[in-house]
C-alpha cells in the first residue's frame, strides 16, 4: 500500500498521462474548468491502497491535460503545489463514497485553499470499502478534483500574499506545522 508519493515519483506519472492524451465542498456536478498555464505540482497523495492511488494518479493527469493545466515534476517550479488525501467509506443507503480532499499551496508554502468532494461507488458487501471503488468511480474523482483544483486557479491572484492565513507546508517533510 503507498500512503504519499513524492512530487519526484508522482511527477513522471502525470507527465507520462498528460504525454498520452475558496473552499469547495460536495461535487453536484462541477463544471468543469480550463486553467491553462499555471505551473501546479501534485506533491502526494495518501489514504488509498496502491492500486487505486496509481490508477487515481494516472487519471488526475488524463484530467488536467483536458484543462489544459500544466503539471510539473516536484522539483522543478511551480506556482502552486497539491496534496491529495483519498478514503473510502460505506454511505448510508450501504452504497461507497471515495472521498477526496486536496490542499492547494502557494509558492510561500502556504495553505491557500482546500477543495474536496466525492463520488459514489457500488455496495461493497464486505468490510473493505475500497472493494466498492472501481475505475469509473476513481475517474469521476479524479476529474471532479482537476475541476475543483482548477477553478481556484483561475480566480486566483496572480501573487499569493505572503501572510495569509492557513496552513504552512514544511519544505522538508511536507507535514503541517
Amino acid at each position: 500500500m503507498i500512503n504519499r508519493l513524492s512530487g519526484l515519483a508522482l511527477g513522471p506519472v502525470l507527465a507520462l498521462a498528460l504525454a498520452g492524451c475558496q473552499e469547495t465542498s460536495q461535487s453536484a456536478a462541477r463544471p468543469r474548468v480550463d486553467a491553462p498555464g499555471v505551473p501546479v505540482s501534485v506533491q502526494s497523495i495518501s489514504g488509498a491502497p496502491e492500486d487505486v492511488t496509481t490508477s487515481f494518479a494516472g487519471l488526475l493527469g488524463e484530467a488536467a491535460a483536458e484543462r489544459r493545466m500544466e503539471i510539473v515534476a516536484g522539483d522543478k517550479p511551480a506556482r502552486f503545489r497539491v496534496r491529495g488525501y483519498l478514503t473510502a467509506q460505506p454511505t448510508e443507503d450501504g452504497q461507497t463514497a471515495l472521498a477526496f480532499v486536496w490542499d492547494v499551496y502557494d509558492s510561500t508554502r502556504q495553505r491557500a485553499q482546500r477543495v474536496q468532494g466525492e463520488s459514489i461507488g457500488r455496495r461493497s458487501g464486505g468490510s473493505d470499502p475500497w472493494a466498492g471503488i472501481d475505475r469509473t468511480v476513481v475517474a469521476k474523482a479524479a476529474s471532479d478534483s482537476m475541476d475543483a483544483i482548477a477553478g481556484f486557479l483561475v480566480t486566483a491572484p496572480a501573487a499569493e500574499a505572503p501572510a495569509r492565513a492557513g496552513t504552512r507546508l514544511a519544505a522538508t517533510d511536507g507535514k503541517k506545522s
